[in-house]
């Protein structure tokens, strides 16, 4: 997992999806659209991301 980078799309579960600063920024600036630390479900995604990754690397 070292080195991975590890990008997860912001999404409609986020609780300021729809007027996060930081999402608008990167879309005017025309950006991936990728979720942040701000998001109350940043840490649960990131984990069920790193098993998902873990389990496919087998």
């Amino acid at each position: 997992m070292k080195g991975k980078n590890l990008q997860m799309h912001c999404c409609e579960r986020c609780q300021i999806y729809w007027t996060c600063d930081t999402k608008w920024y990167r879309g005017e600036r025309k950006e991936e659209n990728v979720c942040c630390p701000r998001c109350n479900f940043y840490n649960e995604c990131l984990e069920k991301l790193k098993k998902k990754e873990k389990s496919t690397s087998r």
